[in-house]
């Protein structure tokens, strides 16, 4: 993905459409009950910006979905799970793939079905967490786009 902004109109609307956050996003609660004009919470470090949505508390329990800009190219964004998405998700493939070998190995009684659910559970809901975060996302652009031509 390739902004068509210049670096230094994406690093205001970030300031200006976002939080600060000292804390590690991995371990934010990015929930909030007061709504505002900011869309995200962002962690500022030497060589990067993270920024993960602020959530409504419904949305909570959906996994993190954590942008991430470099400072010296900010016009490719890349996208990552938090810490806790990747743990969970790992989990559950290990899960799904222990008792799918343990079933063609040992002729193991398990329910493949079961976790396989699961799994696919957790994939659904990191999906809606992915159009959420695209639609904020979007929504930033839509008014870097509005300040650019105003």
């Amino acid at each position: 993905m390739n902004l068509k902004f210049s670096d230094e109109e994406i690093d205001s609307a970030i300031r200006k459409n976002s939080r600060s956050s000292s804390m590690i996003l991995d371990l934010k609660n990015t929930a909030s009950w007061i709504p505002d004009e900011k869309l995200f919470y962002a962690r500022e470090n030497k060589n990067k910006i993270e920024l993960a949505r602020i959530k409504t508390p419904f949305t909570a329990l959906l996994p993190t979905i954590i942008i991430i800009f470099k400072k010296d190219d900010l016009q490719k964004p890349r996208l990552r799970l938090s810490f806790f998405g990747y743990l969970l998700f790992s989990l559950l493939l290990i899960m799904v793939l222990y008792i799918l070998l343990k079933k063609v190995f040992d002729d193991f009684e398990g329910d493949i079905f079961s976790a396989t659910f699961i799994l696919l559970f957790f994939l659904s809901l990191l999906f809606c967490e992915f159009l959420l975060t695209k639609k904020t996302y979007n929504k930033l652009e839509r008014r870097m786009f509005s300040n650019k031509t105003s």
